[in-house]
């Protein structure tokens, strides 16, 4: 019989999507009495996901290679912790999926074949050839068609992306969105399709375009 268990590996989500579940892990494992004795301890987790959370922003609205570099220091510090930690998740549960899930860690799916795609990871973007472009990727994945994306230039009263066009892809590296204009933040999210439906929105990023 198949028993639940977290995902304990997180090394090729994008900064933006780990940020995320870092920040939220930290959230549901805070005075979770089903985790009496977490290792590492909420205290020093606490630090290394806020000291992680921190950088990246800095890194994301264009930091230097000092403050990338912090970023990178931080994001391993942090996975390494989150390792532990899912891997401590793990052996309290003992395939239980409710108590599992009150981690705030990410369940691994049943196996399946043929299903609907999950959430993208691995979002990428990056100065594009010219001034007024970016260049964006994403982790592939397998059984899909083609993948979905828009992006956005303004928010709404709600502080959230106002989201345009959704456009195709086929290919997950060396895509290109261009005729931005240098200096305002662009915001990107990209889902996945197969024939058996439409995956999730993936977490969205921004850029500040070049």
């Amino acid at each position: 019989m198949r028993r639940d268990r977290v995902y304990i590996a997180y090394h090729k989500w994008d900064d933006y999507s780990l940020s995320s579940l870092a920040g939220k892990t930290l959230a549901a494992m805070k005075d979770n009495t089903l985790f009496p004795d977490p290792k590492p301890e909420m205290t020093d987790y606490e630090v290394l996901v806020n000291d992680y959370r921190v950088k990246h922003e800095i890194a994301a609205t264009r930091g230097s290679q000092l403050e990338k570099k912090a970023r990178d220091n931080a994001r391993e510090r942090v996975l390494q912790a989150m390792r532990q930690l899912a891997f401590y998740v793990n052996v309290v549960a003992d395939g239980d999926g409710e108590v599992l899930a009150s981690s705030g860690f990410m369940l691994v799916p049943p196996p399946k074949s043929g299903t609907h795609p999950t959430v993208m990871v691995g979002m990428r973007l990056e100065d594009g050839r010219i001034s007024g472009e970016i260049k964006f990727g994403f982790t592939p994945q397998k059984n899909v068609s083609e993948y979905e994306y828009c992006y956005a230039t303004a928010l709404d009263a709600e502080n959230q992306p106002q989201w345009g066009e959704i456009f195709s892809t086929s290919t997950s590296r060396s895509n290109y969105i261009s005729g931005l204009t240098p200096g305002e933040k662009v915001y990107f999210r990209v889902r996945a399709r197969n024939n058996k439906g439409i995956g999730d929105w993936s977490e969205s990023i921004y850029l500040i375009v070049r």
